[in-house]
């Protein structure tokens, strides 16, 4: 199974358990698979029925609210909720933008730490609003770019480039160290960790006055710091 395939699958699976919280993936995740007459990949996925789906319900899903099933279906078909659902810019637009990458294991919150989260939702932010253009999985990443021998911090600073603040729950001194020198902003969440929190918030600063650093890098003029806590581990 190739990458790009694994990374399909990976959304709708991670989706499916966003729906039932409550459920224990390992659980969820292995009843999908007994669900399937082959491999578990994105045509198998396709090939799903509701009727298939009631039928071999799991007891923890047999009694919920009819108006799941659909919902569930559509997740495995591929219909992913906005947040894991990105949709990259034509080339050329989005220039003189904000780029944002949030550690986050579900795309909701900012719940990663810089060393060792898996995944990287990366948003454009403007004036206007947020949109968000990429995620990416380190793992996925490092079997691509065949990476996997570098410096763990280098590597995850290198997945980030083109972006300017990196929030994440924490990040240890050297490793931000590492991030700036690619010319990557980290901050380190402290209040609200709702990533559609940070994203109002941004849109609100960039219709004002930006930090000089900021300015610099979008090529405006001038106060991250009254919005932000950008204060780094020691």
């Amino acid at each position: 199974m190739n990458t790009l395939l694994e990374s399909q699958v990976y959304w709708r699976l991670l989706a499916l358990a966003q729906q039932v919280p409550d459920l224990d993936q390992v659980k969820l995740f292995d009843w999908v698979c007994s669900l399937l007459s082959g491999p578990l990949n994105t045509a198998g996925l396709d090939a799903l029925s509701l009727e298939l789906l009631k039928e071999r319900a799991l007891p923890e899903l047999a009694q919920r609210d009819a108006s799941l099933w659909p919902q569930l279906l559509a997740t495995l078909h591929g219909e992913l909720p906005a947040h894991l659902d990105p949709r990259p810019l034509p080339p050329g637009e989005g220039a003189g933008q904000l780029r944002v990458a949030f550690a986050s294991t579900d795309g909701v919150l900012v719940n990663g730490h810089f060393g060792s989260c898996p995944l990287f939702f990366i948003y454009q932010v403007s004036e206007q609003g947020a949109r968000l253009i990429d995620i990416r999985r380190y793992s996925a990443w490092k079997q691509e770019t065949g990476t996997s021998g570098s410096e763990g911090n280098e590597a995850r600073a290198e997945l980030l480039q083109g972006c300017h603040l990196l929030f994440c729950e924490a990040i240890g001194g050297p490793a931000a160290a590492r991030v700036i020198r690619h010319g990557i902003h980290p901050v380190k969440i402290k209040r609200d960790p709702t990533i559609r929190t940070q994203l109002d918030d941004l849109t609100q600063l960039l219709q004002g006055q930006l930090p000089p650093w900021l300015a610099k890098a979008l090529g405006r003029k001038d106060d991250l710091a009254s919005r932000f806590d950008l204060e780094l581990e020691e």
